[in-house]
């Protein structure tokens, strides 16, 4: 296997990397902490990136998997209050369920999707019913893809028969309970294509969760170097060192398992135990890593209103977006119990 990057995925990770930096500081990172940034939305879309995934004939480009994660990382690294990832997942599953209406929309920037795979909605024939928690990007969305009686199913939140309720979370993302009354519902497909998406969620969840970890530790780093106590740079202790130290190879390991996870789903192979690594090692980094960003800020890492925490914020939602470590790892050791084929004999 070769992770290295081709030419037109270092072109589009250098591409979004640009838009990011240069549309988003910390004083837009402020602005927009609980609400969509439209022009940022809308400059993404002019740029391809919001369709990047899906076929020309409904205004994308068709790059892979690892293209869009290369995008989703570095959101990440500048706190991009935007539904990139929901959009890109729900929109590929869309298309793979042969459902192209709305597609250019969301390729052009004038839509945006919702995702959630959580348990919670039933489907009797074509009719959803049933409740979901914590469902970003809900209000607004064209469609909600999620999971009900083993299918995938999209629906319109803007349907009749729909409830949302905003719901708080911890880096102001908005957020909803859905309670679905009766929605009709798009089938995209059975149990192989939830498990596709859900492998692919985590996979981009990890991503997002990369991009916000080197930022943390990469704004740290720079801090300790400036700041001076008893004479010389906070950097220069050894304490301080070892700490950020650990957290940097918190990240290459992240890093690594996120690298063979995107490789395996491009290439179309199950990524079952590869993409629970990743998310696995996203939420313990994102943990661990946060914690040291605040801590080597000393007093003004815990200001609400100096951007690492932020950081600080986005690692903790994410940490335990999708359930947190203790969950991944249960539900990696179900899949080696009960797979003959995963190499691991109990």
């Amino acid at each position: 296997m070769d992770y290295s990057l081709t030419e037109d995925q270092s072109a589009i990770a250098e591409l979004a990397e640009k838009i990011f930096r240069e549309q988003v500081n910390d004083d837009v990172q402020a602005n927009y902490h609980d609400s969509l940034n439209t022009g940022l939305w809308q400059t993404l879309a002019a740029a391809g990136l919001t369709g990047l995934g899906l076929a020309e004939q409904h205004g994308g480009s068709a790059m892979g998997f690892i293209a869009q994660c290369l995008v989703i990382q570095a959101q990440g690294a500048v706190l991009a209050q935007i539904p990139l990832a929901e959009t890109m997942l729900a929109a590929q599953a869309l298309e793979a369920g042969k459902v192209s209406a709305g597609l250019a929309r969301v390729a052009a920037g004038d839509a945006w999707l919702s995702l959630s795979l959580a348990e919670g909605l039933s489907l009797e024939g074509d009719t959803v019913r049933g409740e979901l928690d914590m469902v970003p990007w809900a209000e607004g969305a064209l469609y909600l893809v999620a999971q009900a009686g083993g299918r995938l199913v999209a629906f319109a939140p803007a349907d009749a028969g729909l409830e949302l309720e905003p719901q708080r979370v911890s880096n102001g993302r908005p957020t909803c309970r859905v309670l679905v009354k009766h929605a009709q519902a798009l089938d995209l497909g059975g149990p192989e294509a939830i498990e596709d998406l859900r492998q692919r969620q985590q996979v981009m969840a990890a991503a997002l969760q990369l991009g916000v970890t080197q930022e943390a530790l990469r704004r740290t780093a720079a801090y300790t170097s400036e700041r001076k106590q008893f004479g010389k740079p906070l950097a220069a202790f050894q304490a301080v060192a070892h700490r950020a130290a650990d957290g940097y190879m918190d990240i290459e390991a992240l890093r690594g398992v996120v690298d063979s996870a995107m490789w395996r789903l491009e290439e179309g192979l199950d990524a079952s135990l590869q993409a629970g690594a990743a998310r696995w090692w996203a939420a313990e980094a994102c943990h661990r890593v946060s914690h040291t960003a605040q801590h080597l800020h000393g007093g003004i890492g815990a200001d609400l209103q100096y951007p690492i925490h932020r950081y600080f914020l986005w690692a903790k939602q994410l940490e335990f977006d999708l359930g947190g470590p203790a969950h991944q790892l249960a539900a990696m050791g179900r899949h080696l119990a009960s797979d003959n084929q995963s190499g691991i004999t109990l």
